[in-house]
């Protein structure tokens, strides 16, 4: 079973673009742990209420068991991602859905394999599922979404745009 356990970051944003069914499409379960719906239910709006109706049928809350990685974790990183990356560990995910460098940083040397909101928009391109990746950029852009412009570039060279 391919599990991902997602942070907030990327529910947010690909609620935004009204394109949270990329996380259906790469895995067969997606979690997140508490912290992340916490943080999402304090800033209510239209992604929120995506969200929660993702919660309602194919999105599900997970708790980390051993705390102890949380602890450590959240010397350096929020408790969101802290808690993504300790159940990313606990359940033996395949993918951890995170878009802070840091945390990305963090997951990888612990053997989780990170993969971010540009990166699934990136393969879906790739797949022939969205017409222009520039065009959902630029919407990021607009919804508050940082990123590098040599990022984006060199995203959009490998997207053949």
């Amino acid at each position: 079973m391919r599990l991902w356990v997602v942070d907030t970051s990327p529910l947010i944003f690909l609620a935004k673009l009204d394109r949270l069914d990329l996380l259906r499409k790469g895995a067969d379960q997606v979690v997140a742990p508490p912290a992340v719906f916490q943080e999402i239910a304090g800033h209510p709006d239209e992604a929120s209420v995506r969200i929660d109706d993702a919660r309602l049928s194919w999105l599900s809350v997970r708790a980390v068991k051993d705390r102890r990685v949380v602890d450590v974790l959240m010397a350096d990183l929020d408790a969101g991602e802290s808690e993504v990356i300790a159940l990313a560990m606990e359940a033996k995910a395949e993918r951890v859905v995170l878009d802070d460098l840091d945390a990305r940083r963090f997951a990888h040397r612990v053997g989780a394999a990170p993969v971010g909101t540009l990166g699934l928009l990136l393969a879906a391109k790739l797949r022939g599922e969205l017409p222009s990746l520039r065009s959902e950029i630029d919407r990021l852009h607009r919804a508050g979404f940082r990123v590098s412009p040599a990022l984006s570039q060199a995203l959009l060279r490998e997207a053949g745009e």
